[in-house]
């Protein structure tokens, strides 16, 4: 291997790391959330404070349940529950639908992430 050869090697690898540094960026905390029922807004809500909030949907009521600053789907009269196994929501950016009820959660930070579009 000859010295160009281990100059190149290092430029290569000093790209990669600041690529990397640049695009990978830590996931931002949400301050709050906004839930949309067949893709229209219907309400932002904080995530401060421990409470369920009922959201009614195409096919009845979705239950959210906000806790240490984070939310996740408890209980949705959809047939296989993939919302509520979705788990819990906290960086900005997350999200999380259940499709068959048209109801969407998308969290929300100081940098709001945009969205390209929510299809249903």
């Amino acid at each position: 291997m000859t010295r160009a050869d281990v100059i190149a090697i290092g430029l290569a690898a000093a790209a990669v790391g600041a690529t990397y540094a640049h695009f990978w960026q830590p996931a931002m905390a949400a301050t709050q959330f906004e839930v949309r029922i067949a893709g229209q807004p219907s309400g932002r809500y904080a995530l401060d404070g421990n409470r369920d909030i009922l959201v009614e949907g195409r096919l009845g009521p979705s239950r959210l349940r906000i806790e240490n600053g984070r939310v996740r789907f408890i209980a949705s009269p959809c047939r296989n529950k993939v919302c509520v196994h979705s788990g819990w929501l906290s960086h900005g950016g997350d999200a999380a639908a259940c499709l068959p009820n048209r109801v969407s959660i998308s969290l929300l930070g100081d940098a709001e992430a945009s969205v390209d579009a929510v299809s249903f």
